[in-house]
């Protein structure tokens, strides 16, 4: 998958597939790591849009910041729903990685991969490439073989 990718869309696809994989090994012993590379992903997802327009993205690690520049630009069109994924994934760049003890359920894992995965769609609805993270309904079970959802998780 990632050979045909450079720069930022090269790293998103290599945290893309350490999500695939930690979710394949069990997502509720991978809680804070999925949650921090969803919102890796988006991020470099985002900052792909800014190098595609030729520009240098800012140094930050929040998505609805990014988003909220490449509106302004004009360089692409995000509802409401895009914007209040890129918000939520965002909060995982800082409290997923460094936090004491960090308390992240299962269920904002999934949430972290749906908002990452409705970023991308936005990218792409406005021409942009994008990475959607695949992760198997099979994968999405708890340990006593229950489907833990989310509210509007669509995790592909």
């Amino acid at each position: 998958m990632d050979s045909e990718y450079t720069g930022f869309l090269y790293a998103a696809s290599k945290d893309v597939s350490a999500i695939e994989a930690l979710a394949a090994a069990g997502v509720e012993n991978h809680c804070e790591i999925i949650s921090f590379l969803s919102q890796q992903a988006a991020e470099k997802m985002m900052k792909s849009v800014f190098t595609k327009n030729g520009i240098v993205p800012n140094k930050t690690h929040s998505v609805d910041d990014l988003l909220a520049t490449a509106i302004e630009k004009e360089w692409l069109e995000a509802s409401e729903e895009a914007i209040n994924a890129a918000s939520n994934v965002s909060m995982h760049a800082v409290a997923a990685r460094y936090s004491h003890t960090p308390d992240i359920t299962r269920g904002e894992a999934l949430q972290a991969i749906a908002d990452c995965n409705t970023v991308c769609e936005m990218l792409m609805d406005n021409g942009y490439d994008g990475i959607v993270i695949q992760v198997s309904a099979a994968y999405l079970r708890d340990e006593a073989g229950d489907v833990n959802s989310t509210e509007n998780c669509d995790c592909s």
